[in-house]
């Protein structure tokens, strides 16, 4: 009987519908970025799967969506760049995997942090899914991963 329960468990989270990932250290995160910034959330967008935008606070994100939301970000500071110059404004999509809500992401608006980003010049992607986004509490140690 423990064993039919066991396997009854095991079945039901194999069923069940989320979005995960393997979690990166800070230091792993930072090796895999091109670049790091302290910039502000100017605003949060979301488009559909064929560019047009969506403006409902509740749409979402996921799986089984072609919505993606993206930052706008107002650059403060270079932490670090690896690929040259950075424009003053870049957009970053974030994972179209995650269960996100326009609405709440849009919160975030105003709000101040350190972006370890890939890429270059306009073409911005976070350097890793989740926890890209860090406080600016983080630039020194970020300085020192990176040797500054």
């Amino acid at each position: 009987m423990k064993y039919l329960l066991m396997l009854l468990a095991l079945m039901s989270a194999a069923t069940a519908s989320a979005t995960s990932i393997v979690p990166m250290t800070l230091e792993q995160i930072v090796a895999e970025a091109d670049l790091g910034v302290i910039a502000k959330i100017e605003a949060v967008d979301m488009v559909d799967g064929q560019g047009q935008p969506v403006t409902d606070p509740a749409a979402r994100t996921g799986p089984d969506s072609d919505n993606q939301i993206r930052l706008h970000l107002v650059l403060d500071d270079v932490v670090f760049s690896r690929t040259g110059p950075v424009p003053v404004r870049v957009t970053v999509p974030l994972w179209q995997m995650w269960h996100y809500e326009l609405g709440q992401i849009q919160r975030q608006v105003g709000q101040k942090s350190i972006f370890l980003l890939k890429g270059q010049k306009s073409a911005y992607y976070p350097a890793y899914h989740e926890d890209f986004q860090r406080p600016r509490s983080e630039g020194r140690k970020i300085r020192k991963l990176v040797g500054i």
